[in-house]
């Protein structure tokens, strides 16, 4: 049986079983992994530290024909932050949704994995009222990644797009927050390139 070892952040789990999780992962290696964690649903087992979402575990992984197993895991990163929090959880949810989409189809988006991770790493530090900017210049730099151009299609219609478009993350979190118009012009276009059923983008759109 191969085995192999990787770092990743959970993207999103679905029960299995009475004791099992099925975890949807982003590598380092910006590829998704689709892996069985076994009894991590059992209070103190040893995946159950590390199955939840927005955590980063490094882990060894069996390859099997549908889904690796997931066998040994050490912590990384759990972010905190965002889970005490109503607001940058729900603007992380959306993150990770879209990250999960944009790998559903096996495809390796080139610096995926980092960027989320920065964004993440910001949101946590930023204030309040930038979490929802924040999340509007991930989505946008995403889109852009996947093949769509926001710069043209979308940014250039708003001056405050643009330079969410063309900043870094701690840039962004040091600037103003935009307007929510634009904050749902970005969903609105998101929505558009990603037709897939995003369930929490509805939620999210409701909590702005």
């Amino acid at each position: 049986m191969r085995v192999y070892t990787a770092e990743v952040l959970v993207l999103a789990k679905t029960k299995l079983g009475e004791t099992d999780l099925i975890l949807t992962l982003l590598s380092s290696e910006n590829k998704q992994i689709r892996a069985v964690a076994k009894g991590a649903r059992k209070p103190g087992a040893k995946l159950c530290g590390v199955s939840e979402p927005f955590n980063v575990f490094e882990a060894k992984f069996n390859v099997g024909k549908k889904l690796d197993i997931c066998t040994e895991a050490r912590s990384i990163e759990v972010y905190a932050a965002l889970r005490c929090d109503y607001g940058r959880m729900m603007a992380g949810s959306v993150a990770l949704e879209i990250a999960r989409q944009a790998t559903n189809d096996g495809d390796d988006i080139d610096r995926l994995y980092a960027m989320t991770r920065a964004y993440l790493d910001t949101l946590c530090a930023a204030s309040d009222e930038l979490a929802d900017t924040l999340t509007a210049a991930y989505l946008l730099k995403i889109l852009a990644m996947i093949g769509y151009s926001p710069e043209y299609e979308l940014c250039s219609r708003s001056q405050s797009l643009t330079r969410l478009f063309r900043s870094t993350f701690v840039e962004v979190s040091g600037a103003n927050p935009v307007s929510l118009a634009d904050i749902r012009q970005v969903l609105n276009f998101t929505e558009k390139h990603l037709p897939a059923n995003l369930k929490t983008f509805s939620v999210y759109r409701k909590s702005l």
